[in-house]
């Protein structure tokens, strides 16, 4: 799928030592901000412990790893700015985690399953949930919009989404496949920084 500067990561911008693989692996991955990064410590791609640093990078805050799962595997880590880092995991069929650290103020999210985009200026993303896109805010993970289609029958969102992403405005634009004939449907819809009252 086609998706917005989310999926654009660029695995090799970190600082690392170990051949990895079946081997040990260090690797840093520093942001704008002196002394403040994200770090991980392998003993193999597969067995990894992942967190933010701000600080000695010896002493990082661990990234908790999800329910049935005592290590991560090795990150593929993009800054979205000079401060506001996204390390995402491959987990298989279960598609992707990512965790997210805002370096500035020191602020790290939980897991945040199968990230599209995000809206770095209102710290939002939008990922595929069930039959929906959900776009929630980064460090709470509360919901703010939710967008059901009539998704082409045997798709699931993941599929029937064909390209995405956060528009400068604010907008989510996407791209999906309506019904059995898989016809394409654009559009492009305003989304809210936090979720309507009531």
């Amino acid at each position: 799928m086609s998706v917005g500067a989310a999926g654009a990561a660029d695995p090799g911008a970190g600082e690392c030592a170990g051949a990895g693989g079946d081997g040990p692996s260090r690797c840093l991955y520093r942001s704008l901000l002196p002394s403040a990064g994200i770090v991980s410590v392998c003993e193999t791609d597969t067995r990894c412990r992942v967190g933010a640093y701000h600080g000695p990078p010896e002493t990082p805050t661990w990234f908790a790893p999800p329910p049935g799962r005592d290590t991560l595997p090795r990150p593929t880590v993009r800054w979205h700015t000079a401060t506001l880092g996204e390390a995402r995991f491959d987990v298989g069929p279960a598609g992707t985690l990512s965790y997210f650290f805002e370096a500035r103020r020191q602020r790290i999210s939980g897991a945040r399953a199968a990230v599209l985009d995000v809206d770095v200026r209102r710290s939002l993303f939008v990922a595929a949930e069930e039959r929906a896109l959900v776009v929630r805010q980064i460090f709470s993970g509360r919901p703010v919009t939710r967008i059901e289609r009539p998704w082409a029958p045997g798709l699931d969102v993941r599929a029937a989404v064909t390209a995405l992403r956060f528009d400068p405005d604010g907008r989510l634009s996407f791209t999906w496949l309506a019904g059995p004939e898989h016809r394409t449907v654009s559009e492009r819809v305003s989304v809210p920084s936090v979720a309507a009252p009531g």
